[in-house]
């Protein structure tokens, strides 16, 4: 067909997109509807048109149309079926035009990472748990495409409409097509190849695929044909755990594989859940007592109900123990967590020690600081404080704006040289009601019982550290993301972000800290009891999360699929930014499952002054990578102290003391 054609008076030509032996594939207008959608066109081609073979064909293309219909309705990584035709002994396809660029094209363009790799394989696992029980028989980087519009990848090009040409391309008998290998090399495993495709075939492309991301080496070309199995780890050394997952999806023989995409999505998951120590650069030094059994693994500690029935949902960061509930994988399977594991690293730890501080809200102001300085050289150092003025927002339960409050509050500029200043606002004393009703929707168990805490005055930052806080206390700069010096620094451990703390003190002569959880929610509610500061809702223009889950009404267009500079984002009553979403906070508490006999100053609990990287400490505030659930004031998260992740950064507490 020629551009310019009109196919079925209906769809016109406008380019060959690709050319193979199984037919050609267009781009076309469909001239029918008002807005002149693109189209893909797929013609298949026969090489024997006998009548007999002609009508089995038929049969095999309705059949086949029949399931791309089914597997593409209201499925986001399939593309949809429009019609179907045969047209002169020829078969025709018109699908869904997925504009974007092919996982091809994203390879050859830069180097693939670890956290990348997973991102990738968790991405093409996920569209094929969506068309179970069915196989895709031709995966590779050339049919799957990441999609403009939304940055997920998208499997095109089904090998299902190939097999009705191979079911016929020497005899009108269906079983020879058991005979015939649908598929490309190196990403076909054996039984693909003599004509008995599984479950476990797909699995194989997708192992195949992870390690052409991990090498940059086409699979076929690293395919050893003593030990019938692809040698690639002596081109790159990666986590132990990512290669046995990677070796483990192409053994040779299928009997030997994840038995189907769910299984091998498990594992894929398990990297991130489980507490594996990362493959560092040599530049990094790693802690000696860190083993691959640093974190401890837990379910979470209350029952888990039906997820139909109640709708909860995982916390993100929370290890799971292997088996896993089938509940909890059940609504594993319901988070779409590609920008997540995206960013995700597979932890790390830090081995510089140093002194934490040992108390925080009250008592806090009684403390040496980490340099040993005593309280009375502090109270020299007051600084001037300044007073703003803001507009903040209220939304209703539909994300709709309902007022736009007017605050104010009194601040002061740490300045850290080389012109980058940390504001600091200070929090005024008060009491509120810690935890969430339990009407609340998408609470979780952890955040009972609710209570009455009173917090002492202190000063929080404005804003999470910032890259350029960061490169001027520390001297590097450790984020996934960069380009923007007001971007948040992410990729800090617990560890790491004390040890900003102890260097910022010394700098300052100032008693500088994490928050406290109880001081983190005083902080995030700004006196509101809703679930939100903003109210019972929030939208993407008042935060960044995961803006696919808004609320109705609210422009989904909005969201970033990636961290945003600090104060992008209307400032809440007590004049902070960003503590819903951007990203994960670290706070100074060691984790405990539920506020049963927490203290009522605001004080952090556990063991303030350890540097075990293994015990849990508490994440507040949500991130970009999750929906507005995590986002709540009360929600609660835990990780190892000792991981990193391009999801978590922090902010700091001042306790200036005015008694000398």
């Amino acid at each position: 067909m020629q551009p310019g054609q009109l196919l079925c008076d209906r769809y016109r030509i406008e380019k060959s997109l690709a050319r193979g032996g199984f037919g050609e594939t267009f781009l076309a207008v469909d001239t029918h509807l008002p807005s002149k959608p693109q189209v893909v066109v797929k013609l298949l081609k026969l090489i024997n048109s006998d009548p007999e073979t002609l009508k089995v064909a038929q049969r095999l293309f309705d059949t086949e149309a029949e399931t791309l219909e089914r597997l593409g309705k209201d499925n986001s990584r399939i593309p949809t079926l429009h019609a179907y035709f045969e047209l002169r002994g020829e078969f025709y396809l018109v699908q869904e035009y997925i504009k974007g660029e092919t996982l091809t094209a994203e390879l050859q363009q830069r180097k693939i990472s670890e956290s990348d790799t997973i991102a990738i394989l968790h991405e093409i696992l996920t569209g094929l748990t969506t068309v179970y029980p069915n196989i895709h028989r031709d995966l590779k980087p050339d049919n799957i495409i990441r999609r403009d519009s939304d940055g997920k990848l998208v499997l095109i090009d089904f090998g299902a409409v190939k097999q009705v040409r191979a079911a016929t391309v020497t005899t009108p008998n269906p079983a020879i097509s058991r005979t015939i290998g649908i598929g490309t090399q190196g990403y076909m495993p054996s039984e693909q190849g003599i004509g008995y495709p599984k479950l476990a075939s797909d699995i194989y492309a997708v192992g195949a695929i992870g390690i052409q991301c991990l090498t940059g080496s086409l699979p076929h070309k690293l395919f050893d044909e003593d030990s019938l199995s692809i040698e690639w780890q002596h081109l790159r050394q990666v986590n132990r755990d990512l290669a046995k997952v990677l070796d483990r999806m192409t053994a040779p023989d299928y009997r030997q594989r994840y038995a189907n995409a769910s299984e091998a999505l498990d594992a894929i998951e398990s990297l991130i859940y489980s507490p594996i120590p990362p493959t560092l650069p040599p530049q990094t030094p790693v802690s000696a007592e860190v083993t691959t059994n640093s974190v401890a693994h837990s379910l979470p500690s209350q029952p888990v109900e039906s997820p139909v029935n109640q709708g909860i949902k995982p916390p993100p960061l929370k290890p799971i123990q292997q088996p896993v509930n089938k509940q909890i994988k059940m609504l594993l399977r319901g988070i779409d967590r590609r920008v997540f594991l995206k960013w995700l690293g597979l932890g790390g730890v830090g081995a510089a020690s140093a002194l934490a501080l040992n108390r925080t809200g009250k008592k806090s102001s009684s403390n040496k600081s980490v340099s040993g300085s005593k309280t009375s050289k502090l109270t020299s150092n007051i600084p001037k404080l300044t007073k703003i003025q803001f507009t903040s927002i209220k939304l209703d339960r539909q994300g709709i704006v309902i007022d736009k409050p007017v605050g104010s509050a009194e601040i002061f500029t740490e300045s850290l040289g080389n012109d980058v200043g940390l504001k600091m606002v200070k929090i005024p004393a008060g009491k509120f009601l810690m935890g969430s009703p339990e009407d609340e929707k998408d609470r979780q168990n952890d955040e009972s019982p609710q209570h009455q805490v009173s917090v002492s005055e202190f000063y929080l930052g404005q804003t999470l550290v910032t890259q350029a806080q960061w490169l001027a206390i520390m001297g590097n700069n450790p984020a996934y993301s960069q380009g923007n010096d007001r971007l948040p620094v992410e990729q800090v451990s617990w560890l790491d972000a004390m040890d900003f703390c102890r260097k910022l003190s010394q700098k300052t002569g100032k008693t500088y800290r994490l928050p406290s959880e109880a001081e983190w929610e005083y902080a995030c509610r700004a006196g509101t009891t809703s679930p939100f500061a903003f109210g019972e809702t929030i939208t993407p223009a008042v935060a960044n999360y995961d803006g696919d889950s808004s609320a109705r009404g609210a422009d989904k267009s909005r969201y970033k699929h990636k961290t945003t500079p600090v104060g992008s984002f209307p400032l809440n009553l007590l004049g902070l930014s960003d503590l819903h979403g951007n990203l994960w906070e670290w706070c100074l508490d060691e984790w405990v499952d539920s506020y049963k006999g927490a203290p009522d100053d605001g004080s952090a609990r556990g063991d303030l002054n350890s540097r075990d990287g293994k015990k849990r400490r508490v994440l507040r505030g949500g991130t970009w990578g999750y929906d507005a659930s995590y986002c709540r004031s009360a929600n609660r998260e835990y990780i190892a102290a000792s991981r990193r992740s391009g999801l978590i950064g922090f902010r700091v507490v001042c306790i200036l003391s005015r008694t000398s």
